[in-house]
């Protein structure tokens, strides 16, 4: 059965959809010039792409400003992570009116035809739509991601939102080609910029969800590195890796995340924080971090903003607050 706030949100389409596209950047000219380019080859076209660079050094700003000067480019002092670019940056979009954003990695390479299912998909739930309709991420090679591939779910648990053509329930997807309805996202907080790296994009996209219903597109593909982190020393990664899994499974009371996402971040946690230890080439270090990861965790929460809340602090790589 549904409940008044799932009814409210499920409001009419506008006649007229206004699609912005947020990429998040970080030191990665050569991969962002690339997803521009498939950006701007849409066979959709996009109304306004907006950039949002973490404090690149490496020229990813003049190259934008020279190559691509249609796209938008806001510039952050400091590096706020992935988390706190698509915060920062999805803000920014919703006070500009739009109706839907494309929430993208710089390293993620979008076939041409990829947003127009999306939409399609979003505007072809009966005059509602969802929270966000996911793309499907393959590697270079043509492979499933695994940590990219949308859990899927029995359409009862979705809200009740019907399943178009070459779409299926989704409970969460990652900031790697999915579209997000505005319309929801206006009714919870912004994507947590405390997270900093990793996890975010299951907790923002979770809440969505439980707000509206999500959906996978297998008809929409975007490319993306298969980067397997748990085969590598995370370092002071490590922080990011535990601390944002526990503040999501902690979260319930805050209205964080939902039951799929926090049965994901907990299923496996410590079978992970094994393989983590296993590949630290410091053991020592690995021990500190995992104490902090840890503290953290149990012991802090995240700040929730709303869109539009004015805010006067920046958030790093720290984090957190009581």
């Amino acid at each position: 059965m549904r409940n008044d706030a799932v009814d409210s949100t499920r409001r009419s389409l506008p006649d007229e959809v206004s699609v912005a596209a947020l990429v998040v950047t970080h030191n990665r000219r050569h991969q962002l010039r690339a997803c521009l380019s498939a950006l701007g080859a849409q066979t959709r076209p996009i109304d306004e792409i907006l950039v949002y660079d973490n404090s690149s050094t490496d020229g990813s700003v003049r190259m934008v400003r020279r190559d691509f000067p249609a796209v938008t480019v806001e510039s952050s002092p400091r590096n706020s992570g992935g988390a706190g670019g698509f915060s920062r940056g999805l803000d920014i979009l919703i006070r500009r009116g739009h109706t839907f954003v494309w929430l993208l990695d710089d390293d993620a390479l979008p076939c041409s035809d990829a947003l127009a299912p999306l939409l399609h998909a979003m505007t072809s739930t009966g005059g509602t739509a969802p929270g966000f309709v996911a793309s499907t991420v393959l590697s270079h090679a043509g492979d499933p991601i695994d940590s990219h591939v949308p859990a899927r779910i029995t359409a009862e648990a979705n809200q009740g939102l019907p399943t178009p053509p070459n779409t299926y329930p989704a409970a969460y997807a990652t900031f790697v080609g999915v579209l997000v309805n505005l319309a929801v996202a206006r009714r919870t907080y912004l994507p947590i910029a405390d997270f900093f790296i990793w996890w975010d994009d299951y907790e923002y996209t979770a809440r969505l969800q439980s707000i509206a219903g999500g959906l996978g597109c297998t008809a929409s593909v975007v490319l993306h590195p298969d980067k397997p982190e748990w085969l590598s020393d995370l370092g002071p990664r490590l922080r990011y890796a535990v601390r944002n899994r526990l503040w999501i499974i902690h979260g319930r009371r805050r209205g964080l995340a939902s039951p799929h996402a926090r049965q994901r971040a907990a299923s496996g946690l410590w079978t992970d924080v094994r393989s983590y230890a296993r590949c630290a080439r410091r053991k020592d270090q690995f021990v500190w971090w995992l104490g902090r990861a840890l503290a953290e965790g149990l012991l802090t929460r995240p700040r929730l903003v709303r869109p539009g809340a004015s805010r006067t602090d920046t958030p790093t790589a720290g984090g957190g607050s009581g």
